[in-house]
């Protein structure tokens, strides 16, 4: 017995299997349930048993709700930005990719500006520090990585110890509400999308949007 339905076991091969099979239909309300549950550290598998549908239809809607995550257009001046990354890893059953996470807030409202996933590239970077710059900040804040200061200049750059720690204890606010960023945990990412589509989903219910439409 499982989920309330008899099993019935072959004995002629060993597996079990249902006399009838049914399936519950997606309910679009469950929508907000699945975003606040992604950042209250549920993961695929404990989607699916709370909400009593598939992983497959989880995968599918975190898919569906994370492409329709809007980043947040701001206008703003004369602001401080903190900059840094966090790395991850994404694995299949074949290889472990490291990824990292690399985002900027705003020290004075704490809001998250944008967010770039991936190689710790200069490109990747840079299109993060590009939208900083068009909104003439006083002052960028970054760890000491060799890539920032090239991107970062004319803009004033900051690198001094503890000068970043905002960010910083908002990296641990990201492993503990995310399952998959947790350390030491058999809960991970199995494609970059899937990592990407949670972390955006995550900034949405602190303060971005979903456009549905």
């Amino acid at each position: 017995m499982r989920n309330g339905k008899q099993r019935y076991q072959c004995k002629g091969c060993g597996k079990y299997q249902l006399r009838a099979y049914t399936y519950k239909l997606y309910n679009e309300i469950d929508d907000k349930s699945i975003i606040f549950l992604n950042a209250e550290s549920m993961g695929i598998s404990s989607l699916s048993r709370y909400l009593g549908y598939s992983k497959q239809t989880i995968l599918k809607r975190i898919e569906y709700l994370g492409s329709k995550v809007k980043k947040p257009v701001l206008i703003e001046y004369n602001q401080v930005y903190e900059v840094d990354e966090m790395w991850t890893y994404v694995s299949s059953c074949r290889e472990r990719d490291v990824k990292w996470i690399t985002y900027a807030i705003n020290r004075k409202t704490n809001q998250v500006v944008d967010v770039v996933i991936g190689a710790r590239t200069k490109e990747n970077l840079a299109k993060l520090i590009d939208k900083l710059k068009r909104l003439s900040p006083k002052k960028i804040v970054t760890d000491k990585l060799q890539i920032y200061p090239d991107l970062i200049s004319p803009i004033d750059h900051d690198t001094r110890r503890y000068r970043n720690n905002k960010i910083e204890r908002n990296n641990l606010n990201l492993r503990t509400h995310i399952k998959r960023l947790s350390r030491k945990t058999i809960c991970y990412s199995k494609s970059e999308k899937m990592l990407t589509y949670s972390v955006l989903l995550y900034f949405s219910w602190n303060n971005w949007q979903i456009k549905m439409k």
